[in-house]
């Protein structure tokens, strides 16, 4: 019967070696150990027919006792000679014994004989490990992963990728060596077992990558620490209903929110992402990486880009994935949980947050935990410290939730350091620019569902090149040392929030997107954007486009805002050119030379690439802005109001130098504004160059970067002294201030959403709070003093004539009003 059986195997095996192929790898073992005398048993990692039959086809290949050879071992006698660590899947099986019980039987027989000895020999066999390099998606979805495969699925990973079959005969391991080290045959035969599952892990680890599935471990990790256990009993307690019911709903929670990272999804995104990148980008430019490769050796790596477009998550995992680091757990809001869709982040890493926790403390406490578990565990992390996606282009004021988060895991649990990543992302076109525009223009944001994801695939084009530059680390040890001695010699629970946590974390978020905008990315269509936009009517000629360009980046070289910065290739000619072949800019041919100008459509989207980098001209720009209304002014008056206006650019745009930096540079842009010839000196007094000439024209657009900003400051200044002291609380004014603003900008054909942004005006008067230039009465009404009127006095020199006189006219603002204000 055996032989029968023996023969029917061959003769599969035959039919199936018609299709499998294997590696032909020499062998790493001496095979010649495995042809003596001694019993072998093979192990394979997982049951499974087919791998049994490429492994009894392989060792006759190679001269091996193969598997038709029985075992005479009392208590095996007439079985085959292979072993499996897993059991196959089956919904019948419900216990699965293990392997031990199969290797006791070997443990006795030599025990009762001294002199013999059986060699374990384990096989590694994988099915489709090279798919990672492959475009054809089934063959990436059947490969080989870290999860046992049933019969079916087994099925076609062999018609699929039964050519590319991995198989490798492993250092044999003699039972005889660990009988001797350990007597006791129970003990012995659970030490082989898991010294036989440590090798196969190793040698799937290093054949087809780390195991990254983890939910189902850290579910019921987290469901039993004692912070989620006192929520459930708070929770169950405060709802009047049962313990069960209450760890239910965490349960919920806790898959709701975890990743459930599949190498096969990372693949099979691999094959997608590859043929969509080339499709939509002309290339992804990434900058910086180099040594954060060295220190994900030691240290727990949170990524912290900006957030400009969903394709974020999937471009920055892509990247990390391919430059051989780990793919990150990334943090997504649960707008993107949506069907199909979800469940692809999910298995790609993303884990779901809600927008609002909404005092609901057992999400809060399952969602703590779960971050404490991914930090505790060393796996990398990504999020968004923005909160959403920015719709301006600016850096969003960061919202601290995550970082609090993290900052409480690491105290914590401070073994292992944690270093901060940010990631500048540059976009030459944005994905969701037509989407951003619509919203921009008073549309209400629409909801994301499968079906416009559907429509937008379908309207793929050409978005030019991604930047992907890395700024400098942040370490969070350093930081809470600098400014919070002595932190690691306490010790905190789950609960604790030391009262200095708050500041802290306030300053770590505007430190973290500091560094963000301290690694921005100069290219073409930014620089053109920075260069139309600063005229009247968003055109200009060619030739003179050409020169204000290569003076925008002259500055750069000049006195580069930060050595992580980048900036194009090419000379101007070639940045004009790009922008009209990406459809950014329009061409108006003339006799006199040609012309070149932005629709009324691409002029706002535009502003949103501008304000990608109009932070990194914020100083020379208000310089230019100081000079330009051909007042003249000395340089200590030029540092005394650059030392005045300054702080409040730094808050608004997240500018890394300090306010005794921003002066000290000003005689170096002084130097480099005389020695381009753009102003001149006159009795100890800077004066810009005439009206009318071309040295003039560039100064003053060079200051039309920041002079929007310094108009929108007046505006709200000029409505603080409008409403009185102590006559207007913060919402009062912020409200007035943006109505007023969208009034402005449609007298002056501002074409920039972000000017009246409500969001700035509160910045701006927080700054105002903090500097206490303003304060809160007990009414909370806004008080101030003279400082406030002298701004707005001396405005004069810095915002155009006809824009001051604007803003009076649209705020009410009349002469002697500042009398009154007092």
């Amino acid at each position: 019967m055996r032989s029968l059986l023996d023969m029917i195997s061959r003769c599969v095996q035959s039919v199936l070696f018609l299709w499998v192929r294997t590696d032909n790898k020499p062998a790493r073992v001496d095979l010649n150990a495995l042809t003596q005398a001694t019993p072998v048993v093979y192990v394979l990692e997982q049951q499974s027919t087919a791998d049994a039959m490429v492994l009894d086809h392989q060792c006759r290949k190679l001269g091996l006792p193969d598997l038709s050879r029985r075992l005479k071992l009392p208590g095996l006698e007439g079985s085959r000679p292979l072993i499996s660590i897993h059991a196959r899947r089956s919904v019948l099986r419900r216990h699965r014994s293990g392997v031990a019980p199969l290797i006791q039987p070997m443990l006795n027989y030599l025990t009762e004989n001294p002199d013999e000895d059986i060699l374990l020999v384990p096989v590694a066999l994988f099915w489709g490990r090279g798919a990672r390099k492959s475009n054809n998606l089934l063959k990436v979805l059947f490969s080989s992963n870290w999860n046992l495969a049933g019969r079916l699925k087994k099925l076609f990973t062999v018609l699929i990728n039964g050519r590319n079959t991995y198989f490798e005969i492993n250092e044999p391991v003699s039972l005889r060596q660990l009988v001797n080290d350990e007597p006791d045959t129970d003990i012995a035969s659970r030490k082989v077992a898991r010294v036989l599952r440590v090798h196969f892990r190793r040698v799937r680890t290093a054949v087809i990558g780390p195991d990254l599935s983890h939910k189902r471990v850290l579910v019921s990790h987290l469901l039993h620490t004692a912070p989620v256990r006192k929520a459930i009993e708070n929770h169950a307690a405060a709802k009047g209903i049962s313990r069960e019911k209450a760890e239910r709903l965490a349960q919920k929670h806790a898959n709701t929110i975890a990743a459930d990272v599949s190498y096969n999804v990372i693949r099979f995104l691999d094959v997608i992402l590859t043929w969509l990148w080339n499709k939509i980008f002309n290339g992804v430019q990434v900058n910086g990486l180099e040594p954060v490769k060295k220190l994900a050796e030691d240290h727990e790596i949170v990524y912290v880009p900006c957030h400009r477009s969903h394709l974020d998550y999937l471009l920055l995992s892509y990247t990390l994935y391919y430059q051989g680091l780990n793919v990150p757990h990334i943090a997504a809001g649960e707008n993107l949980n949506m069907p199909v869709v979800g469940a692809l982040l999910r298995r790609g890493g993303a884990f779901f947050i809600r927008r609002k926790f909404g005092g609901d403390k057992l999400y809060t406490a399952v969602f703590n935990e779960y971050m404490h578990s991914v930090f505790s565990r060393g796996y990398p992390v990504e999020y968004f410290v923005e909160g959403g996606r920015s719709r301006t282009g600016r850096m969003r004021t960061p919202a601290t939730g995550t970082l609090a988060m993290t900052v409480r895991s690491h105290l914590r649990d401070h073994n292992r350091p944690i270093v901060f990543i940010p990631i500048y992302i540059g976009y030459e076109k944005v994905f969701e620019s037509r989407s951003y525009l619509g919203e921009l223009q008073g549309q209400e944001k629409k909801k994301e569902n499968l079906f416009d994801l559907v429509k937008s695939v379908r309207r793929l084009k050409n978005y030019g090149q991604v930047f992907l530059n890395i700024g400098e680390p942040l370490h969070l040890n350093t930081l809470l040392s600098t400014l919070q001695p002595g932190w690691d010699q306490h010790s905190y629970g789950p609960d604790d929030r030391p009262s200095w946590m708050v500041p802290f974390v306030d300053e770590l978020s505007r430190t973290v997107v500091t560094r963000i905008n301290s690694a921005a990315a100069l290219n073409p269509i930014n620089l053109v954007a920075l260069t139309l936009l600063a005229t009247p009517r968003q055109a200009m000629d060619g030739e003179l486009l050409q020169q204000q360009l290569t003076l925008l980046t002259e500055l750069q070289q000049h006195l580069p805002y930060d050595t992580h910065i980048t900036l194009p290739e090419g000379d101007a000619k070639q940045w004009v050119d790009y922008t009209e072949q990406m459809g950014m800019l329009r061409r108006i041919p003339q006799k006199l030379g040609d012309l070149f100008g932005l629709d009324s459509q691409n002029a706002v989207l535009m502003s949103y690439y501008r304000n990608n980098v109009q932070h990194l001209y914020a100083i020379p720009a208000l310089v230019a802005a100081l000079l330009g209304q051909g007042q003249g002014i000395s340089l200590d008056k030029l540092r005394e109001r650059v030392g005045l206006i300054y702080p409040y650019l730094q808050s608004e745009l997240f500018l890394a130098p300090s306010a005794e930096e921003a002066q000290h540079q000003v005689p170096v842009w002084i130097d480099f504004f005389h020695q381009a010839g753009l102003i001149h000196c006159q009795e100890d007094r800077w004066f810009a160059s005439l009206m009318g000439t071309a040295s003039r024209l560039k100064l003053e657009l060079l200051a039309a970067i920041m002079v929007p900003t310094l108009e929108r400051y007046l505006l709200t200044l000029a409505v603080l002294i409008r409403a009185g002291s102590g006559e207007a609380t913060s919402t009062e004014v912020e409200n007035q201030s943006q109505q007023m603003a969208q009034r402005l900008s449609v007298l002056n054909g501002l074409n920039a959403p972000e000017f009246f942004d409500k969001a700035l005006f509160k910045n701006f008067l927080q700054t105002l709070k903090a500097r206490q230039a303003i304060t809160v009465n007990d009414q909370h009404c806004l008080e101030f003093d003279d400082r406030i009127l002298n701004i707005v006095l001396a405005s004069d020199s810095v915002v155009p004539a006809q824009v001051l006189y604007s803003i009076m006219q649209v705020t009410g603002l009349r002469e002697g009003d500042e009398e009154r204000s007092n």
